[in-house]
């Protein structure tokens, strides 16, 4: 299945290329990467998250194709407070437990920004860049550059 992944265009950075920096799904020290279902809800999440900054720096969209079985939350398991923004320190929990635990190299989980009602057809990808199947399970199929200024 293809997903799609906007990242900042700096050099000797790719579209699977991660940190250690905290998320929605992720404390401090957990590598997470996060993809989408649709190119558009990357724009989307990227742009409620970070505003009008995202217009300061160059970005490009990779293209991934997940090649192995995708794992899927239940919208029912969600923690009672996982919309709120901030993010809640329950669904960081959650998606460290899920890292840490290993449990699979991709989770399918729904976006806050908009209806969950939309999962899972709309949704976010979780991947797990330390697990042992991590590089037979997502890859690279191309790079666009792209931005959000609207005169290019």
């Amino acid at each position: 299945m293809r997903y799609f992944r906007l990242f900042e265009a700096l050099p000797d950075r790719n579209g699977l290329s991660y940190g250690l920096g905290v998320g929605r799904w992720n404390q401090f020290g957990t590598p997470m990467i996060y993809a989408c279902s649709a190119s558009s809800l990357n724009f989307l999440e990227l742009l409620s998250i970070k505003g009008h900054v995202v217009t300061q720096s160059k970005w490009k969209l990779a293209v991934l194709e997940a090649t192995s079985p995708i794992a899927e939350l239940d919208i029912d398991f969600l923690p009672e407070d996982w919309k709120n923004r901030p993010y809640p320190r329950s669904t960081q929990e959650f998606g460290t437990a899920w890292a840490k635990g290993m449990i699979s190299p991709t989770l399918k989980i729904p976006s806050c920004r908009i209806p969950p009602k939309s999962f899972p057809a709309e949704h976010n990808l979780l991947i797990n860049p330390l697990h042992r199947d991590f590089l037979t399970s997502v890859r690279i199929e191309e790079e666009w550059d792209v931005s959000f200024e609207v005169n290019q």
